[in-house]
């Protein structure tokens, strides 16, 4: 294959990758605590990656697209609910929850009450307290700075707020919920604060994304005209030569 029109190709696939990652952050522009996904990308010369098994021809090596994901972990905008089990952390910090995979991690604060008094997340996925699942019976419900529950003025458990050191090693595992890429890595007390009755949005800007939308689908269009017009010149010289 043509060294130019593979790279090309290699630009058409890098927007490709990169259109999934601006269509899924656009669809959770409206998930709480979610967190959006970047790429960034870097030339280099596919004999780096794959080198030839035979000595190199005279003619320049294709270049590729290496890309890398990752999560831009900037605090969305906080809002107002005045519903009390809604709530935001101020600072660093993580919820903790328990999935059928095990424990994990994330900043959505939209949480509810299961039909036995559980506090879950908006999956169903029990909220984690110091001394484990956390369970609420009763009607006026306050929570402090710290995460300690008091329900009808008696003190109850205290909700998990834990951190890890940055940059953040974790991959995600859900829309909102994170792990970290090393299972023994161990969680700290996080420095941030709750805040009762508030709720933290999604950290995607719609309008930022539409533009790169945009700017990604005319790159595309132009990998791909390059490609078209490298096999009008392959057809081309295959013919002419064809009749000397």
């Amino acid at each position: 294959m043509n060294s130019g029109m593979y790279t090309a190709l290699s630009g058409n696939l890098a927007a490709m990758t990169r259109m999934d990652i601006i269509s899924n952050n656009l669809a959770n522009v409206n998930t709480p605590g979610f967190k959006k996904d970047k790429i960034s990308f870097e030339g280099l010369l596919s004999s780096v990656t794959t080198p030839p098994a035979f000595p190199p021809a005279s003619t320049a090596d294709p270049v590729l697209q290496k890309e890398n994901i990752f999560v831009d972990y900037t605090p969305g905008p906080v809002v107002q609910t005045g519903n009390p089990l809604d709530m935001t952390i101020d600072g660093d910090g993580f919820f903790v929850v328990t999935t059928p995979q095990g424990k994990a991690y994330t900043r959505q604060g939209n949480f509810r009450l299961s039909a036995d008094g559980t506090l879950v997340t908006s999956d169903g996925n029990a909220v984690q307290g110091q001394g484990g699942p956390i369970r609420i019976n009763g009607s006026k419900v306050e929570i402090d700075a710290k995460g300690l529950i008091t329900v009808d003025g008696t003190a109850g458990a205290t909700i998990s707020l834990v951190d890890f050191p940055k940059p953040y090693a974790m991959q995600k595992t859900g829309s909102t919920l994170f792990v970290p890429t090393d299972p023994a890595a161990t969680p700290q007390t996080a420095k941030g604060v709750l805040h009762q009755g508030h709720l933290e949005g999604s950290n995607v800007e719609t309008v930022s994304e539409m533009v790169q939308m945009i700017e990604n689908s005319r790159y595309f269009e132009a990998c791909q005209k390059v490609i078209l017009s490298f096999n009008d010149l392959t057809s081309k010289a295959a013919n002419e030569l064809g009749r000397i």
